[in-house]
């Protein structure tokens, strides 16, 4: 069967990480999968080609009519069985185009709620019509699409809060790779292997240099520790618009010789293999892939107290989540698991046990298995 997905653009996100992964799973139950872009140029794109994915591209409107048209085009020439937008707040376009086509529509959330730029946020003129534009969007997926997937429970309230059970809507938690963490363990190289040879705590973070990971309340917090004197060392991996001010930031504070920014890598084995600290201040996530990833190679986690991280972290961990506004918060905690890490409260048998909660609940087996079954079940219908 083909099953056509909708994604922004095949770069280093969660999203299009986890899908690549899914791939040879989902080949294997004879579903080939095709890929719309709205941009050209993911650092992804050569993978999932060499994986058996199709890819096309898709220049979005933002007008959900435009939209609806465009995509009434692709489908008319492509005979595909099902669609799969991993738009989650801004679908009920696409929900249109495939009921005109009678193909069977799934909607993917994967984050707890819309992003919309500070700038929006606080124009009164820009909010009314940000949450215009979703409402309507909302209302036709409801109406319109055949399943509604959310990848952490928390995501998918909300489009079931405040209604009946129905079985238009499913949780399929997202799945991680375990074998290629647990195989991949390149060299480290000279400069990062420098910088952390006299660290007495190395703390790492995972993630693209956007608002929603709270890059600049990490800094505050790490700052807050006194590094420079405690010998403490911060590993950033990735990339993004606020690259440039984050390394302002670090500079202006004098931290530049205790923090690391390593850019975009895929091999992310490396650096959770020196970290003695896995930390995460998120304002907003869909679940935490890095958080799961880091549990599994046996890294301390400590995190911003969102509910999808409730979800994605073994319950252990929670009495270290904080308020990812409140630097003193995030702060204390952080003085907390570093001490309970020296004093050896948390050892091998702590991690042992979220290593075994993850395999328990996040392999990308199950995750495949589950959209393969759903593909193949409302395909058929």
């Amino acid at each position: 069967m083909r099953v056509l997905t909708i994604v922004s653009k095949l770069d280093m996100g969660g999203i299009e990480k986890t899908l690549l992964s899914c791939l040879p799973y989902l080949n294997n139950a004879a579903i080939r999968l095709t890929v719309c872009c709205y941009a050209k140029g993911g650092l992804l794109e050569q993978q999932y080609k060499e994986t058996g994915a199709e890819i096309i591209y898709f220049k979005r409107s933002r007008i959900p009519f435009n939209d609806a048209v465009q995509l009434y085009k692709i489908l008319k020439e492509g005979k595909y069985d099902v669609v799969h937008s991993r738009f989650g707040f801004t679908s009920g376009a696409f929900a249109l185009a495939c009921k005109w086509l009678s193909i069977p529509f799934i909607v993917s959330v994967h984050s707890e709620r819309y992003f919309a730029k500070p700038k929006r946020e606080n124009s009164f003129i820009l909010s009314a019509a940000t949450r215009a534009y979703l409402a309507l969007h909302k209302q036709l997926t409801l109406r319109y699409a055949t399943r509604i997937i959310g990848h952490s429970k928390t995501n998918l309230q909300y489009y079931t809060a405040n209604r009946p059970a129905s079985d238009k809507f499913q949780l399929i938690y997202n799945g991680i790779d375990f074998s290629k963490l647990a195989g991949n363990s390149p060299e480290l190289g000279d400069e990062v292997a420098q910088f952390v040879a006299d660290s007495n705590c190395t703390f790492l973070h995972i993630g693209s240099f956007r608002e929603p990971k709270n890059h600049l309340y990490l800094i505050d917090c790490f700052k807050s520790l006194n590094p420079i004197k405690e010998k403490y060392k911060l590993i950033l991996v990735g990339n993004g618009s606020l690259f440039e001010q984050v390394k302002r930031k670090v500079a202006l504070e004098g931290l530049e010789s205790c923090v690391f920014f390593a850019g975009v890598d895929q091999n992310i084995t490396k650096y959770l293999l020196i970290a003695d600290l896995f930390f995460f201040p998120s304002i907003y996530e869909g679940l935490g892939n890095v958080l799961i990833e880091a549990q599994f190679m046996k890294v301390p986690v400590c995190a911003s107290g969102l509910q999808p991280h409730h979800e994605a972290t073994h319950e252990y961990y929670h009495q270290y989540f904080f308020d990812p506004y409140d630097v003193a918060d995030g702060s204390n905690k952080l003085k907390n698991i570093i001490r309970h890490i020296r004093t050896n409260s948390i050892g091998e048998d702590v991690t042992v046990r979220a290593q075994q909660f993850v395999m328990e609940n996040f392999t990308i087996e199950r995750m495949a298995g589950n959209l393969a079954t759903v593909y193949k079940t409302i395909g058929h219908q």
